[in-house]
């Protein structure tokens, strides 16, 4: 059995409201964030910001691994219904808005999938009908994880002068967004998609040998497969299978051996300029670096990129770093030339506080909802 827990607040959280003043206002919204290592949920109210934050480990085929699909889909249903209702008798809101890290038709909230929480399960999944029909007196949003992070970026840039913006999210899954800043329009394909990176095929090698992995979703030698928050542990625990001599002598192999957990090892063997380390970093940029150099080459409209997620944000600088040597031993056909900080300006890593699920969910059900071109 799950339990949540209440973490605590951040800068964009009210610093202590108490339950009943919430029933003096009418934008108070309920948000969730459901990533595929934790699921949370607050409440959120306008010139306020977040309070109540809840977090507890997500329902996954890998958390449980016995449980079925269905069985999986069914526990995030109950979980959503039973939050929300917790939520709307105790503050008398009854809007909903959930950040959803899935691939979703953002016209509808048909759910295509998630590799992070159901693998290879691509059964489109009619979500919002099944909470409506749960919870009628509830209204109810969805929106993809990556667009509400990137609503929450936008709306909060101050320069003016910025055309696009690129947000890429990299942590259990991989995915951006690209947002027109002129006119806040997200463009979505005809399937209501966009920015699905983390399943575009590539390849990778080390030292003239193709590398496999396989991904979430049940393809192989996907950009998550290799980039992703679980891919770059696979990633690592490939090297060392091939070559077991270099890893056992590592600072990395060595720390983890100590007790340390696999991110705080890496981050601390980069600190030591560890070999091994310094190569997994190497390949695991590879597959962004390419994305970036393709994105700037059919876009040159794209003013800032936004780095974010977990895997970004824990490795920070070393993760910008090997990004940026990546750029630049490959730049973009005579732009980077004719400007050698072109990669550099438009590169920044985002914290959860500046790129924020829930604070873009609410956003979302406040305002964006109403517009057709969000997904």
């Amino acid at each position: 059995m799950y339990t949540s827990k209440i973490i605590k607040k951040d800068e964009t959280m009210h610093p202590g409201i108490s339950g009943g003043k919430f029933a003096e206002f009418q934008d108070a919204v309920i948000v969730f964030d459901l990533g595929g290592t934790y699921f949370r949920s607050g409440l959120y109210l306008a010139y306020e910001g977040l309070s109540e934050i809840r977090q507890q480990p997500a329902f996954s085929f890998h958390s449980a691994p016995n449980k079925s699909i269905a069985d999986l889909k069914q526990d995030l249903v109950d979980y959503l219904v039973k939050t929300a209702l917790y939520y709307s008798h105790r503050f008398n809101t009854n809007q909903v808005s959930i950040s959803l890290g899935a691939a979703l038709n953002g016209r509808n909230g048909i759910v295509y999938g998630s590799g992070p929480l159901w693998g290879n399960d691509n059964s489109s999944f009619d979500l919002l009908t099944l909470l409506r029909q749960a919870a009628s007196e509830l209204t109810w949003h969805i929106v993809n994880d990556v667009t509400a992070g990137l609503i929450h970026y936008g709306n909060n840039l101050q320069d003016t002068d910025i055309r696009k913006v690129l947000l890429l999210t990299i942590s259990t899954g991989v995915a951006c967004r690209l947002l027109d800043t002129r006119n806040q329009h997200i463009a979505l394909d005809e399937f209501g998609l966009q920015g699905e990176i983390g399943h575009l095929p590539i390849n990778l090698c080390f030292e003239g040998q193709a590398l496999e992995l396989g991904c979430d979703c049940g393809g192989r030698n996907h950009v998550a497969a290799f980039a992703s928050g679980r891919g770059l542990r696979a990633l690592s625990k490939l090297l060392a299978e091939c070559k077991p001599v270099w890893w056992q002598s590592s600072k990395l192999a060595a720390l983890q051996s100590h007790g340390l957990t696999f991110e705080t090892a890496l981050y601390q063997a980069l600190e030591h300029n560890d070999e091994f380390a310094n190569t997994l970093l190497y390949l695991t940029t590879q597959p962004i670096a390419e994305i970036l150099r393709n994105a700037l080459t059919l876009d040159p409209e794209i003013d800032r990129i936004v780095l974010t997620g977990g895997v970004v944000v824990n490795l920070s600088t070393y993760y910008r770093i090997f990004l940026t040597r990546h750029l630049s031993e490959q730049g973009i056909y005579l732009s980077s030339r004719f400007d050698p900080a072109f990669f550099e300006r438009r590169l920044a890593i985002a914290s959860s506080a500046e790129v924020n699920n829930l604070m873009g969910a609410a956003l979302y059900a406040t305002t964006y909802s109403k517009r057709e071109y969000y997904a």
